[in-house]
C-alpha cells in the first residue's frame, strides 16, 4: 500500500456485529442442546467441533464469514480453502476468559445465543492491535487506543481477525 495524500488510516482491523434471527437461535441452541450438556461444556478439541456436529451451525457460520469478508475485505469467501472449528464456551456465572488471540485463525467468530440480562457481565473487550502504540502520546490521545468493550445480546454475531486480544469479563 502506497500513502496517498491526506490522512491515511493505516492497519486496520476490520470488527463486524451482525445478528441472527430469533428463530435461528433458538433452532442453534435446540441443536446445540441435543449434541452437548451446555451446561458443563467439554475442553476444546478438534474432536469437539461443533460445527461438524451441528450442520446449522456450520451454515450460519459460512452465511455471516461471507458477509464479513464481502463488507470488509470485498472478497468471496468461495475463492478461499478454510477449516471452520466450534466450540461452547462460558455457560455458567463466574465464566471469564483471560487476554488471548488465535493465532493461526485469520478470522475468528463469537455466537451469543444465551445472553442473561444486563449488568450480568460477560463483557467481550477487543484490545488495540498496535502494540505500545500509544506509548509517548499524550492523556488527551489515549482514546485513541483504549480497549472496546461490547455488551452481548441474544443473537449478537461478532466477526474479527484472529490476531486481536480480546478477554472476557466475568459472567455473573
Amino acid at each position: 500500500m502506497m500513502l496517498k495524500s491526506g490522512i491515511n488510516h493505516l492497519w486496520a482491523s476490520p470488527v463486524y456485529k451482525t445478528s441472527i434471527s430469533e428463530e435461528q437461535a433458538n433452532s442453534l441452541l435446540n441443536d446445540i442442546m441435543s449434541v452437548e450438556d451446555i451446561s458443563e461444556p467439554r475442553p476444546n478439541s478438534l474432536d469437539n467441533d461443533l460445527s461438524e456436529r451441528v450442520p446449522l451451525l456450520k451454515q450460519i457460520a459460512v452465511e455471516k464469514f461471507s458477509e464479513y469478508l464481502k463488507l470488509a475485505h470485498n472478497k468471496n469467501l468461495d475463492d478461499y480453502y478454510y477449516k471452520l472449528s466450534a466450540w461452547l464456551t462460558g455457560s455458567s456465572g463466574g465464566y471469564s476468559m483471560d487476554l488471548h488471540n488465535h493465532s493461526g485463525s485469520p478470522f475468528v467468530s463469537v455466537f451469543y445465543l444465551m445472553c442473561e440480562e444486563k449488568d450480568s457481565g460477560g463483557e467481550l473487550v477487543i484490545q488495540d492491535p498496535r502494540t505500545n502504540a500509544n506509548r509517548g502520546y499524550l492523556p488527551d490521545f489515549q482514546e485513541h487506543f483504549a480497549p472496546v468493550e461490547f455488551t452481548p445480546a441474544s443473537g449478537d454475531v461478532i466477526i474479527m481477525p484472529g490476531y486481536l486480544y480480546h478477554s472476557v469479563k466475568v459472567y455473573k
